[in-house]
């Protein structure tokens, strides 16, 4: 959801203010070999390129700004060997162990949120000899708590934090005025805060982030333009015809863009997305391909033979993440 879509008051322009025409692409391939006595080899490739998306150059990553140094763990000691390859547009990182058994894998992916949890994978891994229904099943699980929904509920609470700070700029920006204090952060609580809130608990009760999560996400930054404008009216009626209206409007867009600074500084600290990851300017994506010992007669994606493959992006790790199973036989 662009600013562009929607009247753009100078909070949601801050909100949703980017750097339009930079993008960085993180592919994340992920290759996982389980042998048939149960140890398991594995191996992941990090490539990011930072690209000026108007005319698809790539752009030079900037040690400060690159994400696989501020935001990635990747394992250290034995088993694992990490080589780092960093050239001026590009930056890879390549993982690789030899483990006794898949469920070491745990934990080989792990990027920072800042603040609060950050996205990790899980597995789970059993082997069954013997018998005709002997095999090796595998589960693998992504999940990033630090999801748009959740960077949402962040800018709600603070929103209802700043009704203070909100009243005494607007009344230091109008000078002279009518309004009182209190009545200005009653009205800015019932008419704009607290509705947004309440909105945003709603969606986050939701167990699972999907196309409906994503459109009335999109939907909440309608809803917040609409409380602006509500908020607006609720002040003009309170000031009974003591403000004009542009002086009003006026300093609305300024204390609404002094907020919009703030919070945005604020989420950006956290780690904590408001767009979803169609909207961002940071792309991730990943392509996972498991080969186990014997046939794969059972999986959550299209299987041939021993192998098994899966391409997902950043916004499938929300809600309960993405999983990837199957299951072999070992005849």
């Amino acid at each position: 959801m662009r600013a562009s879509r929607l009247h753009a008051t100078p909070l949601l322009a801050w909100l949703l203010v980017s750097s339009a025409c930079i993008e960085d692409r993180l592919n994340v391939d992920i290759t996982t070999h389980v042998f048939a006595d149960g140890t398991c080899s594995r191996r992941v490739e990090y490539r990011l390129v930072r690209i000026d998306s108007a005319d698809n150059k790539p752009l030079e990553i900037l040690p400060a700004e690159d994400p696989l140094r501020l935001l990635h763990r990747f394992p250290s000691g034995e088993p694992w060997t990490v080589k780092d390859d960093v050239r001026t547009d590009r930056h890879t990182v390549e993982v690789e162990a030899t483990l006794a058994s898949p469920d070491m894998i745990e934990g080989d992916y792990w990027r920072s949120a800042r603040r609060g949890a950050p996205a990790r994978n899980a597995v789970s891994f059993a082997s069954e000899d013997g018998g005709p229904d002997g095999g090796y099943a595998y589960a693998e699980t992504f999940r990033d708590p630090a999801s748009p929904l959740e960077g949402m509920r962040a800018l709600a609470r603070e929103l209802l934090r700043h009704d203070d700070d909100f009243a005494e700029g607007l009344l230091k920006q109008l000078g002279s005025s009518p309004l009182q204090k209190g009545e200005v952060k009653r009205a800015y609580r019932r008419s704009f805060a607290e509705p947004f809130a309440r909105d945003v608990a709603r969606l986050a009760e939701r167990p699972i982030w999907g196309p409906r999560e994503r459109k009335e996400l999109d939907d909440l930054w309608e809803r917040l333009d609409t409380l602006e404008k509500e908020l607006a009216t609720a002040l003009s009626l309170l000031s009974a015809g003591g403000i004009p209206a542009d002086a009003l409007r006026t300093a609305l867009d300024a204390v609404q863009e002094e907020m919009g600074r703030e919070l945005q500084r604020d989420l950006e600290q956290a780690g904590l997305p408001l767009l979803s990851e169609k909207d961002s300017t940071s792309r991730i994506h990943f392509r996972a391909t498991l080969v186990l010992p014997g046939t794969i007669v059972r999986a959550n994606t299209c299987a041939e033979g021993d192998t098994a493959t899966w391409e997902f992006d950043q916004d499938d790790l929300y809600g309960r993440g993405f999983e990837m199973w199957a299951r072999s036989v070992s005849r």
